[in-house]
């Protein structure tokens, strides 16, 4: 019994949680996890997670900036001050928030057309829109987005930091803008860094090494102390990351001064956008990779991300996202609470602190191998060989999706996908099946069209009609089909379509039904539409005044008489005894008496 109390009780509660407003509910869920942070039990492997976190961020942020034409100091202030409001405030307790590859193609075009100050403030502006969409909870439509569109995205940004990071990597980015270019033209060998190479193969080398041999080793920092300690040993000069504040600078508004607002509104847009989708992505990938009982909360991730592209923005920093390959990292460290993604920051912080003349010292050689690799792995080679073998035409949708994104932008290359998908899933569900059969005569009337017996004997001997089935959604994609309908001449006096199995008639489906109605009644035939499932009755409505009778009708045998192709039966009337016709008098009295008793 008391089992039985105890249970109620927490029935009630959770009725009660999921009565209070969303608001609350998300605050409430908040404050618990922050409750979380501060327990003795988690805290240290807390602690060795973000630890294990900033080593792969540090260098990886370090990168980006560079990479982006913006002093190395930015990459580590973004991640630090990005990083504490993203993991006190996300929608995932997991999720680790700072500079990510897949904005570095955009922040540096940003940067290119409009300085540091315009990425600022391009950044300041993304938060802000971000923010508003997930106060408009706009956060739930990332579910719905096709996993190889998906796939292709990270692909396609690969396939961007392959082909912008290697002519930095031969240091001849300044007459070479990519690897294309790197490969048409002949004329770079003169001009290459060879001993940035190498250094840079050696970083790239312990990379993808050093974790077959244990997991745990920190290959990033090994690949780059090993390729720092070759070009100081061997360089005479090389470029490096330079000299970094041991502070974060004083957060300042970002100044509009010389700054094209108008010009620079659309790249803030697609950097909302971008970064949003990429933080979205993340969670999701979070939860599956948890094995979570419950989603993640998406708005409230929008609202984290948004409030730390403010902060990175006003500090001057660089764009960030919820990063899935931080976050796995921090997840197979051992992270428990939120307390992992806040600690990798403050190290990150410590980081630049106290060791801001070795940073200073990393060539960028070797930052640019950790973009390559970084850019291999998104590719994902493995997974797209499988995705060969089992479907040619979603790897298309991966392809098409990645392509467009490295030749053109991010939104074509997302639309293209999306558009594929969108077609390849009308063929593969959508496809329209029709069965057709021109009647001429009575007799087969019957075993044609599915006539009861009863019924056949009043047809008329002569016909001229035909009854089409329709199997499948009318959709701009296969109307086409319905043309063979009207095929003459000759043309039938009545054409019937069955309706019972569309599910969906979209608008081009009903423009051409009211064509055949109209191509039908200008030679003086009729078409009919029988049993219309209810929920098509709204869409097919302006439909009736071309039809016949200028209505639909509920089956085949109500079209026929309509059209007078079918006489109605007579009707007969009953026979009834004098005993029967006694009982339905009085049965009624003596069944009432016998319920009185």
């Amino acid at each position: 019994m008391a089992r039985r109390l105890k249970d109620a009780g927490v029935m009630h509660s959770t009725t009660a949680l999921s009565k209070r407003p969303f608001s609350t509910r998300r605050a409430g869920e908040l404050l618990q996890s922050w409750r979380e942070m501060v327990q003795p039990s988690s805290l240290p492997a807390d602690a060795a997670a973000g630890l294990s976190v900033a080593c792969v961020a540090l260098p990886l942020n370090v990168a980006l900036a560079t990479a982006a034409g913006l002093p190395a100091s930015v990459g580590l202030v973004s991640g630090v001050v990005a990083g504490i409001i993203g993991g006190l405030l996300s929608g995932s307790r997991y999720q680790v928030t700072g500079p990510e590859a897949a904005l570095l193609p955009l922040a540096a075009a940003i940067v290119a057309a409009h300085g540091a100050a315009g990425l600022a403030i391009a950044t300041v502006l993304a938060g802000a829109m971000q923010v508003a969409l997930g106060l408009v909870r706009a956060g739930r439509f990332a579910r719905l987005i096709p996993r190889p569109v998906v796939m292709g995205f990270t692909v396609g940004i690969g396939l961007l930091l392959l082909n912008t990071q290697l002519p930095r990597l031969f240091a001849v980015e300044d007459t070479h803008a990519n690897a294309v270019a790197l490969v048409l033209r002949r004329t770079w060998g003169e001009h290459v860094g060879w001993l940035g190479v190498a250094a840079g193969a050696l970083t790239a080398l312990a990379m993808v090494a050093l974790p077959r041999v244990h997991k745990r080793i920190p290959a990033v920092l090994v690949g780059l102390t090993i390729g720092t300690v070759l070009m100081v040993s061997l360089g005479a000069g090389y470029d490096a990351v330079g000299a970094l504040p041991r502070s974060l600078p004083m957060p300042t508004l970002p100044s509009f001064e010389g700054v094209h607002l108008a010009g620079l509104l659309p790249a803030a847009f697609g950097l909302a956008l971008l970064a949003s989708l990429g933080s979205l992505l993340a969670t999701s990938s979070l939860d599956a990779l948890t094995g979570a009982r419950t989603h993640s909360d998406l708005d409230q991730d929008l609202i984290a991300q948004g409030l730390a592209n403010i902060a990175a923005g006003v500090f001057g920093g660089f764009p960030v996202m919820g990063a899935i390959v931080r976050a796995s990292a921090s997840i197979q460290a051992g992270a428990r609470t939120r307390a992992a993604s806040v600690l990798h920051a403050l190290w990150l912080f410590v980081a630049m602190a106290l060791l801001a003349p070795l940073v200073a010292r990393i060539p960028i050689a070797a930052l640019t191998a950790i973009l390559l690799v970084v850019g291999v792995r998104l590719l994902n080679l493995e997974g797209l060989v499988a995705m060969w073998n089992q479907s040619k035409s979603t790897l298309g949708v991966v392809l098409v999706t990645a392509l467009g994104i490295a030749v053109f932008n991010v939104f074509a290359g997302i639309g293209a996908g999306l558009a594929l998908a969108s077609i390849l899933y009308v063929r593969r569900h959508g496809a329209l099946r029709l069965e057709v059969q021109r009647v001429t005569d009575a007799s087969r009337l019957q075993p044609g069209l599915h006539v009861p017996p009863a019924e056949a004997p009043h047809t008329p001997e002569a016909l001229d009609l035909m009854v089409a089935r329709v199997d499948g959604p009318i959709l701009f994609i296969n109307h086409l089909k319905l043309y063979d309908l009207v095929d003459g001449p000759p043309w039938a006096k009545l054409v019937v379509i069955d309706l019972s199995r569309v599910p969906l008639v979209d608008a081009a489906g009903v423009a051409t039904l009211q064509y055949l109605a109209e191509f039908l009644a200008v030679r003086g035939s009729h078409l009919a539409l029988v049993k219309v499932p209810p929920h098509l009755e709204t869409v097919l409505e302006p439909l009736t005044q071309h039809l016949l009778e200028k209505r639909m009708h509920g089956s085949l045998e109500g079209a026929l008489l309509g059209a007078g192709l079918m006489r109605p039966a007579p009707l007969e009337e009953p026979v009834i005894h004098p005993a029967h016709a006694y009982g339905a008098v009085h049965g009624g009295g003596l069944t009432l008496e016998g319920q009185a008793r």
